[in-house]
């Protein structure tokens, strides 16, 4: 009875394990055709997984013409998310190359559509979990890459869009390489803090500066880099006050405004930027008083007083170790708590101009 119960069993899982067996070799085909469709020295360079050799390739083929650089850049990071199922570490590596390429300004006023296409689909490639997984400080990189390259495009959803994929990688890379985690959530919030920006994307730029506040309150991050962390805490206090990116979510701006004053009023950070907390209090005071924020918050005032008076809760990212593998969650906890445990391996910052680094994995 129990061999004729196995064999049933073994006939029935057959199929199944056949068609997720199809599925799954149908999802490496079809990366595999997109990564065949680009001339055979580019798709040699994408599946080496060496973005030197794929900017080589990106440089020769176009032959100086910005038009041709940008569409082959475009056909780069098409393939390369698609190659995330069966190599995340490979396209990483290409839309770094493909983010390096659209970051001349020649090509991008040669070919805006290309170069908004390149950024976005670069974007939700570096936020994946694939690639967190086996080349965090990597994506870092080329989210720091694409920040850069979004605020010179005149384009201000997709720069507040890229932002927001942004900060997300530098709060989970904060506990492997916290210098970087503040560099790259302090070049968003400088992203978004333009007019244009702000104005027509105030539920992103709320999202910017919501995450970098967080990372800021990191005890790692104000040992790493306090001057950034002050500059994060004094930039988000007045995107957060800004009335148009205010009234897109008032609460969560009070919880910006009690991170960046928790940040900006820590030890270590007055000790290195004596004025940031006398500034993000005069900031705070003159949001409390402003009537726009009241009519949208009309516990406004009463609110900023109580950050002033370390009464208003904050909003932490904690990080837990389990099995070596670091995972990040997040918090309620008063201003008085300020424990965290974080990682304190500090990884050095990867100058803007250089994207192409390994992982730590």
């Amino acid at each position: 009875m129990a061999i004729t119960v196995a064999a049933a069993a073994v006939g029935f899982c057959g199929p199944v394990l056949a068609q997720q067996g199809g599925q799954q070799a149908q999802g490496n085909a079809a990366a595999q055709g997109d990564v065949n469709t680009l001339p055979p020295a580019l798709r040699a360079a994408v599946l080496s997984g060496n973005p030197q050799q794929v900017t080589q390739a990106l440089n020769t083929l176009s032959a100086g013409n910005p038009q041709r650089s940008a569409e082959l850049a475009q056909a780069v990071v098409t393939a390369a998310e698609r190659l995330l199922s069966v190599n995340p570490q490979a396209a990483i590596q290409a839309a770094a190359a493909a983010v390096e390429t659209v970051r001349a300004t020649t090509v991008q006023s040669s070919a805006p559509q290309q170069t908004v296409t390149v950024l976005t689909t670069a974007a939700r490639i570096f936020v994946t979990p694939q690639v967190q997984a086996v080349a965090p400080v990597v994506a870092a990189n080329v989210a720091a890459a694409a920040v850069a390259a979004s605020a010179t495009i005149n384009n201000p959803a997709v720069t507040a869009a890229v932002c927001a994929q942004a900060v997300t990688v530098a709060e989970r890379v904060l506990p492997v390489a916290p210098a970087l985690a503040v560099q790259l959530a302090s070049s968003a919030v400088q992203a978004v803090q333009s007019q244009p920006v702000m104005t027509s994307a105030p539920s992103q730029t709320m999202n910017v500066v919501t995450v970098a506040a967080r990372v800021a309150i990191s005890p790692d991050a104000q040992r790493v880099a306090p001057q950034t962390v002050a500059s994060i805490a004094i930039a988000a206090t007045q995107i957060a006050s800004n009335p148009v990116v205010y009234q897109s979510s008032p609460q969560t701006a009070i919880a910006v405004m009690a991170n960046a004053y928790t940040a900006a009023t820590s030890q270590t950070v007055v000790a290195a930027v004596p004025s940031a907390g006398s500034t993000v209090t005069q900031t705070l005071n003159q949001a409390s008083t402003t009537t726009s924020l009241s009519a949208s918050n009309p516990t406004n005032a009463s609110q900023i007083n109580e950050i002033l008076n370390r009464q208003q809760s904050t909003t932490r990212t904690a990080t837990e170790t389990s099995s070596g593998t670091a995972q990040q969650n997040t918090q309620q906890t008063t201003t008085t708590n300020t424990t965290t445990n974080n990682n304190n391996d500090t990884q050095p910052i990867i100058p803007s101009n250089t994207i192409f680094t390994s992982s730590p994995t």
